[in-house]
């Protein structure tokens, strides 16, 4: 019998060989097309050498074991822990309908956070005997596709010299706002529109930043209120997003419906300097019953615009989000998307609201159009 792991590495999906001894290969959800060069592979294979063809013909080739023991890479990529000894799919391995649907499973569960990575699960199912000329395979499984896939990374915007943009008056649309004239600004990459008001000496909803400083000098007229605690974008990018609380039209908008697949979020350095030192608004620092939270509302395509909402725990139980994390089941159920908007909650309010800073940082924002 031959046992079969999970082992995660960047590489070029290729086919296991030549057909099976039924004289077929199968297919699962996804097709054997040629790969996108940008994506991220992760394959099942033999857990034995491949040099070690003696011991490799012992085993029963009648049986197949498909675990789902994830070694430390993929742990480290996915953010997933699983139970080594836990069978995808345990059965004769000439059942290739009941192999799929093991493999659908696991890919259903993954899908969120393989998206975030790079898009693709390959999966490759090797049975003894082992024959390392022909390398004898029995299944070969691709699941998602780069197709229609977009990042919203920020990557494309026009910063000044402080390394953030707020919009301005130039680019913007002018409103007469409640305190004075205003300008409705906008980014757009691809699908997605980021809109931000611009007020001249102020900014609501979103700027865009490059900031490479952590921490926050207690100067809301400054640019450190556009740093967040990491110091860079998400895997070391370039550019980030930094949210206020958003109303109305401050939102990011989609050209046309999207599923999310997720996107990666971390805290501004305004927020950890109130959590840790704490600040004229929002009193001491945090204790450990205090906590700051995120809400993200989904507006949907659908005839009632009805939404959606996922919550992000900014400081919570005496910590705080120090670098930059992945949400988690967005594509569950963030489908057929035309709008984002982000509000924010905490323990520390008063009569007129939330008195922590009401900040966040996102990046690497995934979603397929549909």
């Amino acid at each position: 019998m031959m046992a079969i792991a999970i082992v995660a590495s960047p590489m070029v999906f290729t086919a296991c060989g030549d057909d099976d001894e039924s004289g077929k290969s199968s297919s699962g959800s996804g097709t054997q097309t040629d790969d996108d060069k940008d994506a991220i592979y992760f394959s099942l294979s033999s857990s034995q050498s491949t040099s070690n063809v003696t011991d490799m013909k012992t085993f029963n080739q009648n049986v197949a074991i498909v675990e789902s023991a994830f070694y430390t890479t993929m742990a480290s990529v996915l953010g997933y822990t699983f139970d080594g000894n836990t069978n995808v799919f345990k059965g004769e391995y000439s059942d290739t309908t009941k192999v799929r649907i093991a493999c659908d499973a696991l890919y259903a569960e993954m899908k969120d956070k393989i998206d975030l990575v790079g898009g693709l699960l390959s999966v490759h199912l090797n049975v003894g005997p082992w024959d390392i000329n022909k390398k004898t395979s029995f299944a070969s499984y691709k699941f998602g596709s780069s197709a229609s896939r977009y990042t919203l990374g920020f990557e494309n915007a026009t910063l000044n010299s402080d390394k953030y943009w707020i919009g301005d008056s130039i680019n913007g649309t002018f409103m007469q706002g409640a305190y004075g004239p205003v300008w409705a600004c906008t980014y757009t990459e691809d699908l997605a529109t980021v809109n931000m008001t611009y007020g001249g000496s102020y900014w609501n909803g979103f700027a865009i930043s490059a900031r490479t400083d952590t921490v926050f000098k207690d100067n809301y007229m400054g640019p450190d209120q556009y740093n967040n605690i990491v110091g860079k974008g998400y895997a070391g990018s370039n550019n980030f997003l930094v949210v206020q609380g958003t109303w109305g039209t401050e939102n990011i908008t989609f050209s046309k419906p999207v599923d999310i697949s997720g996107f990666h979020y971390t805290n501004s350095a305004v927020v950890v300097n109130s959590i840790l030192n704490g600040d004229s608004y929002s009193g001491d620092k945090f204790g450990q019953d205090d906590w700051l939270k995120c809400t993200v509302t989904a507006t949907l395509a659908d005839s009632a615009r009805s939404q959606v909402t996922y919550d992000i725990d900014l400081a919570k139980d005496g910590n705080y989000v120090k670098t930059w994390k992945a949400t988690e089941g967005l594509s569950n159920t963030f489908v057929n998307v035309v709008a984002l908007s982000f509000s924010f909650s905490g323990s520390r309010t008063g009569d007129w609201g939330l008195n922590t800073p009401a900040y966040m940082c996102i990046d690497n924002l995934v979603y397929r159009a549909k």
